[in-house]
C-alpha cells in the first residue's frame, strides 16, 4: 500500500471514530446536566482540568514517541525501537504511579481551591480519586497507542473507539439512571480507558513481532534523547492545557460554577467543529517522520502546502457556519437560557480557525522531523499572553473575558508559527497565505453570509419559533446550501490542483465503498 493510501485509510477510520466520539458527548451533555445539575457538571469539568494539568510534569517525553518510533521502524532498527518503547513505557509507569499517589494524598487541599458547595464535597473527592486511577492507566500505556500511530495502523484504535463510543453511551445512561451521578461518569471513563490501554498493548505486540518488554532495554542515552526533544515541547503542551482548562479554572476561582458550565458548553461546540478538519493532522506526524527518515525533503515541502490547503478548505466553511449560526446551534442543542455559550463560541472559533490554518500545518511537520524548538517558542508566546490577558479579562468581563483572552493568545502564537514555517519551507508568506488560506476564507464568508441572510429573512417573515426538531432541520438545510455554494466557488476559483482531486477521489471512494481490507 502506498503512503498516500495508508494515510487515507487511517484518516478515514479516524474521521469516523472521532465523529462518533464527539457526537455521543454532544448527545449526552443535556442528559448529564439534567441528571447531575449544572454546578456538578462544572465540577466534573474542573476535575478533568486538574487531571490534565498533572500531565505537565512529565517533561513531555511522550511528544517524542511518534518521531523516534516511526524513524526506527522505517529503518528496521529493532534494537533502538525496543529501547524507545521500553524506556518510554517504564518512565510513564513510574511517573503516573507517583502522580496518582501524590494526587490522592493531596486531593482535599487541591479541591479546596475551588468554590465547591460543602454538600457535594465528598462526592467530588471520590470522583477526583477515580480520575487519578484513569490518569494512571492512560499514561502508563500511552506509548503503545503511539506505536500504532507510528507504524500507520491508527485505524485499529479508531475501530476500537467506534465500539467503545457505543459502550460509553450505554454505560453513561446506565450509571446516571441508576443514581451514581458524578461518580458514575468517572467510573465510565475508567472502564473505557482500561479497555483502550489493553487493546493498544495487545495490538502493538501483534503488529510488531520484534517488540520485547524488558527492563534491560531501558537506556539512559535513549531517555536523554527523548527528554531533550520533549523538554522543548513541554511549553507547547503547557500552553495547550492552559488553552483548554486555564480559563475554566479561573472562572471556577473568580466566578460562579454555572459560568464554568456555560463556557465548557460553548467550547464543546468549538471542539466538535475542530474534529472535521483535524482528522488527518494526526496522520501528518508519522508521515513527516517517515519522509524525513527517507530523506525526501521535496515531499516534505509539498506536504506543508498540502496540509495548509486541506485544513483551510475544511476549516473555513465549517467555522464560518458555526460563527454565524452559534445561537441557533446552542438553542437547538441545549434549549433556551444558554445565550452566553453562543457568544463564547463566536469568540473562540476565531482563534481556532487561525490556529488550524496558520499554525497546525507547521506544527504537525517540523517537530516530527526533529526540530521542536519553534513549537516551544509558540508555547512561550501563548503561555505569556494567555496567563496575563485571561487573568485580567476574567476579572473585568467574567466569562467573555476568558474567551477573549484565550483567542488573543491563540492568534498571536499561531501567526508566529506561520511566519517561521513559511520561512523554513521557502515560501513567500503573503503570497502563500493569500493563495492557500485567503481564497477559501473569502469563499466561506460569501457563502455563509448569503445563507444567513436567507435564514434571517425566513425566520422573521414566518415568525419561526425554534425547537429541537425544527432547529435540526434548519441547520441541516442551511448547512447543505452553504456547503454547496462554497464548493461551487472553490471549483470556480480553481483552488484545487490535479493532485488534490486525486486524493479527494480516493477519500470519497473509501467513504462510498467503506472498504475494510488492506490493499
Amino acid at each position: 500500500m502506498s503512503l498516500t493510501d495508508k494515510v487515507i485509510k487511517n484518516t478515514f477510520y479516524y474521521f469516523i471514530s472521532q465523529i462518533v466520539s464527539l457526537l455521543i458527548p454532544m448527545i449526552l451533555t443535556p442528559y448529564i446536566i439534567s441528571k447531575i445539575g449544572l454546578p456538578a457538571f462544572g465540577i466534573y469539568t474542573i476535575i478533568l482540568g486538574f487531571i490534565s494539568s498533572f500531565g505537565l510534569f512529565d517533561l513531555s517525553i511522550s511528544t517524542s514517541f511518534i518521531k523516534f518510533l516511526s524513524e526506527y521502524y522505517n529503518k528496521n532498527d529493532d534494537e533502538n525501537l525496543n529501547r524507545v518503547l521500553n524506556t518510554g513505557f517504564f518512565f510513564y509507569l513510574v511517573f503516573s504511579s507517583v502522580v496518582a499517589a501524590a494526587g490522592f494524598l493531596l486531593s482535599e487541599p487541591l479541591l479546596s481551591l475551588i468554590n465547591i458547595p460543602q454538600d457535594i464535597m465528598d462526592i467530588s473527592l471520590t470522583a477526583f480519586r477515580i480520575s487519578l486511577l484513569t490518569f494512571f492507566i492512560s499514561n502508563a500505556g500511552m506509548i503503545f497507542s503511539s506505536l500504532l500511530i507510528s507504524i500507520q495502523k491508527m485505524y485499529l484504535i479508531s475501530l476500537l473507539n467506534l465500539v467503545l463510543g457505543v459502550l460509553n453511551l450505554a454505560l453513561t445512561i446506565f450509571f446516571l439512571s441508576s443514581g451514581y451521578g458524578l461518580v458514575g461518569l468517572l467510573i465510565c471513563q475508567l472502564i473505557i480507558t482500561s479497555i483502550t490501554a489493553l487493546f493498544a498493548f495487545a495490538a502493538s505486540f501483534r503488529s510488531v513481532k520484534s517488540l520485547r518488554l524488558s527492563l534491560n532495554s531501558v537506556n539512559r542515552s535513549t531517555f536523554k534523547k527523548l527528554g531533550v526533544f520533549g523538554a522543548q515541547m513541554q511549553v507547547s503542551k503547557l500552553a495547550t492545557v492552559l488553552s483548554e482548562k486555564y480559563d475554566e479554572l479561573l472562572l471556577g476561582a473568580f466566578s460562579v460554577l454555572s459560568n464554568v458550565g456555560y463556557f465548557n458548553i460553548g467550547n464543546k461546540i468549538v471542539r466538535f467543529g475542530k474534529v472535521f478538519p483535524s482528522q488527518f493532522i494526526v496522520q501528518v506526524a508519522p508521515t513527516a517522520a517517515e519522509l524525513h527518515a527517507k530523506g525526501e525533503n521535496e515531499k516534505l515541502q509539498r506536504l506543508f502546502g498540502d496540509v495548509t490547503r486541506y485544513l483551510t478548505v475544511l476549516t473555513a466553511p465549517l467555522f464560518a457556519f458555526i460563527f454565524a449560526f452559534a445561537g441557533l446551534i446552542i438553542e437547538t442543542w441545549m434549549g433556551k437560557g444558554y445565550e452566553m455559550s453562543a457568544v463564547v463560541i463566536r469568540v473562540l472559533i476565531i482563534g481556532q480557525f487561525v490556529n488550524l490554518a496558520f499554525s497546525a500545518p507547521g506544527n504537525s511537520i517540523i517537530p516530527n522531523i526533529g526540530i521542536p524548538k519553534y513549537q516551544m517558542y509558540e508555547g512561550l508566546i501563548h503561555l505569556s499572553f494567555n496567563i496575563v490577558l485571561t487573568f485580567i479579562l476574567v476579572k473585568l468581563f467574567d466569562i467573555y473575558g476568558a474567551a477573549f483572552g484565550n483567542t488573543t493568545a491563540t492568534v498571536i502564537g499561531s501567526i508566529f508559527v506561520f511566519i517561521i514555517s513559511a520561512n523554513f519551507f521557502g515560501f513567500r508568506k503573503t503570497g502563500f497565505a493569500l493563495k492557500n488560506i485567503g481564497i477559501p476564507f473569502i469563499a466561506s464568508a460569501v457563502s455563509t453570509a448569503a445563507v444567513y441572510a436567507g435564514y434571517y429573512y425566513f425566520t422573521v417573515y414566518f415568525k419561526t419559533e425554534v425547537n429541537r426538531l425544527n432547529g435540526i432541520i434548519i441547520l441541516a438545510v442551511t448547512a447543505g446550501i452553504m456547503i454547496t455554494l462554497f464548493v461551487l466557488l472553490i471549483f470556480r476559483l480553481k483552488y484545487l490542483n490535479d493532485n488534490d482531486k486525486v486524493v479527494l477521489k480516493k477519500f470519497i471512494n473509501r467513504f462510498v465503498m467503506f472498504r475494510n481490507k488492506d490493499e
